[in-house]
């Protein structure tokens, strides 16, 4: 054993003596420390990875040397292989599962000490995931769930592979309505992924054998409970019987607590009878979650919106005759720290040299750009053809919901998905009855000189003092080529400054309308930058926009970098120095702000008729 310790202390001095040094911490400037690049199996004394793992790894290491032939100042960076003893499948079934990795880590001065290391902790990476969907360092995001099915725990999310203009797949994954999250670049020439989505058969059967395995261990342990207590009691002497007299009560209690389960075993079996006469059973099921503490039978359905897949491994995705260590598949996930400068730098290096193709070819996957790089740069910035036809179509673009569903939140529009399709004045609206935001489909158009929004606006007559506002917004936000979406859904809460509070750091034109202010209608108009601060804010009067005058034909639109507002074909303000010249604002929302708090909670605001001209 002590042998074992000298050995692990000599691994760890070797690891550490090339950056550590004597420095002056006073004069030391810490991004220009000379850096160091670790080639390593075994960084940190860990098992010693097999030599296949690390041959079969071996075209990523020569890749991050060709970008990075010297080690970059003020960055220790280590690339190796970790959990090189992982299973592709949690039954331990397909091949052996490992992570190729990059980590960067800053360097670090101990003043008083002077002496210069790398920092202890990092946030910042790069994994190749071999053989895996995800890596043990960046799960995918999910419900977590211990319901399993054939040993595999059941995986509550939904999952959407895209393509960039190149080809180069990439997964986003949502487990909550407000997120879509990018979560990794997949490269695998195999049809399909690792998981696989459950069918309605295949979840009721895993939930009954989940539920009614958990009310059996409920039912043992409260029978056994009521029989040792019943004995116990019938023990006891009349005098302790006395003294002891919370016996009945707690003998009561778990009797109470038995039948409870009983009823609940019951409810099970009737309920996995009842299911299993559907005619569904063969489509891939749709939940709302899947709970393991409670039967919940209900929520393994879900509206539109709020549905989500259930997924476990799938058996038949890795073909069994290749070698155990052969990379079948990889996800590449990078986590940035653009904080640090040293750490900065690499990652642009490596966003901008490091070449995609790489690893498509480790997974026998055709190069997609044979004559150039296939980089996340471009993966990022460059558009998919579909994208430019729209970018580039001069008509107008119109939407409105004569023929859409009722109750149903429309399609081709993204956000929140809690405004929906409703009955007013004998036509389909869209109604705002709660706050939230949404916006049709656009792709990054620029809202420059020359552009019109109109659209007609409502609300019910009776509209409340404090009815809550509508709101347009016309704001500055990146957009992802590959999903052709905005980044709002990455995390819609954060955004709360379209429905219901002030902070939102992105340049933005936001609009109010309010159609209850004293003797009229208002129109507030703040232009925001991504800082915060206010560069434009003005408020007018209505006075034809106001509680039972309540249907209108709005038009914004730009002028140089005036905002133009005409309300039923009358011009009712032209503001300049509204739009700031130094941004490309590319994407309008509509959304109801704060209204949830209304003295009339029947108030809504009505939308239609929508008509986008760039």
């Amino acid at each position: 054993m002590i042998k074992g310790i000298y050995i692990l202390s000599g691994i760890m001095i070797l690891l550490l003596s090339p950056c550590i040094g004597q420095v002056d911490c006073n004069t030391l400037d810490i991004n220009k420390a000379s850096g160091k690049m670790i080639w390593q199996d075994n960084p940190r004394g860990e098992a010693p990875v097999s030599k296949t793992q690390w041959q079969l790894s071996e075209p990523i290491r020569k890749e991050l040397q060709r970008i990075m032939p010297l080690a970059l100042d003020g960055l220790y960076a280590t690339n190796s292989i970790a959990f090189s003893d992982g299973k592709a499948f949690w039954n331990g079934t397909g091949p052996a599962a490992y992570e190729n990795y990059l980590m960067l880590k800053k360097f670090e001065c101990l003043k008083g000490r002077n002496i210069l290391q790398p920092e202890g902790e990092t946030g910042c990476w790069v994994y190749f995931s071999i053989n895996r969907l995800e890596g043990v360092k960046f799960p995918l995001p999910e419900q977590g769930t211990d319901v399993l099915f054939n040993e595999t725990r059941l995986r509550v999310t939904n999952i959407e592979t895209k393509t960039d203009a190149a080809g180069n797949k990439i997964l986003y994954c949502s487990y909550r309505p407000e997120e879509i999250i990018k979560h990794c670049y997949f490269f695998s020439n195999r049809k399909g992924l690792p998981w696989r989505r459950l069918t309605n058969k295949e979840l009721y059967s895993a939930y009954r054998i989940h539920h009614d395995k958990r009310v059996a261990g409920q039912i043992l342990k409260f029978e056994k409970l009521v029989d040792d207590d019943e004995k116990k009691y019938a023990g006891l002497s009349e005098a302790e019987k006395k003294e002891q007299n919370y016996w009945p009560k707690i003998i009561q209690q778990n009797k109470e607590y038995l039948k409870k389960y009983k009823d609940e075993k019951q409810k099970i079996n009737a309920w996995f009878l009842r299911v299993m006469q559907q005619s569904d059973l063969d489509k891939i099921a749709e939940v709302e979650r899947v709970s393991d503490t409670d039967f919940y039978p209900d929520k393994l359905r879900a509206s539109p919106g709020k549905a989500y897949n259930v997924w476990v491994d799938n058996l038949d995705y890795f073909d069994p005759k290749l070698p155990k260590d052969q990379p079948q598949c990889i996800a590449v996930y990078i986590r940035k720290q653009d904080t640090d400068l040293p750490k900065k730098n690499f990652m642009n290096l490596f966003c901008s040299q490091f070449n995609l193709d790489v690893i498509a070819k480790i997974v026998g996957e055709n190069p997609k750009l044979p004559s150039s790089l296939n980089t996340i740069n471009a993966s990022d910035a460059v558009a998919k053809e579909a994208t430019k036809n729209n970018q580039n179509t001069a008509s107008p673009t119109v939407y409105n919901f004569g023929n859409s569903s009722l109750n149903q939140f429309p399609a081709n529009w993204n956000g929140m998905k809690n405004a929906t399709i409703q009955p007013f004045n004998s036509k389909n609206w869209m109604a705002f009855a709660s706050d939230s935001y949404c916006y049709p489909r656009q792709y990054n158009k620029e809202i420059g000189d020359g552009f019109s929004l109109s659209f007609d606006l409502a609300w019910n007559p009776d509209i409340a003092y404090n009815s809550g506002l509508f709101t347009v917004t016309l704001g500055d936000v990146e957009y992802d080529n590959s999903s052709e979406a905005y980044k709002l859904d990455d995390n819609q809460k954060m955004y709360w400054s379209l429905y219901d509070g002030y902070a939102g750091n992105f340049n933005r034109v936001i609009c109010w309308f309010d159609p209850y202010w004293n003797g009229g209608g208002t129109l507030t108009v703040y232009s925001y930058n991504k800082n915060e601060t206010i560069v434009f804010n003005k408020r007018i009067t209505l006075p034809d926009f106001y509680l039972t005058k309540n249907n209108h034909k709005v038009i914004l639109g730009r002028k140089g970098n005036s905002l133009l507002v005409d309300i039923d074909g009358r011009r009712e303000a032209e503001w300049n120095a509204v739009f700031m010249p130094s941004v490309k604002y590319n994407l309008c929302t509509f959304s109801r702000y704060k209204g949830n708090n209304s003295d009339n909670k029947k108030d809504v605001f009505y939308l239609n008729n929508i008509t986008l001209n760039y």
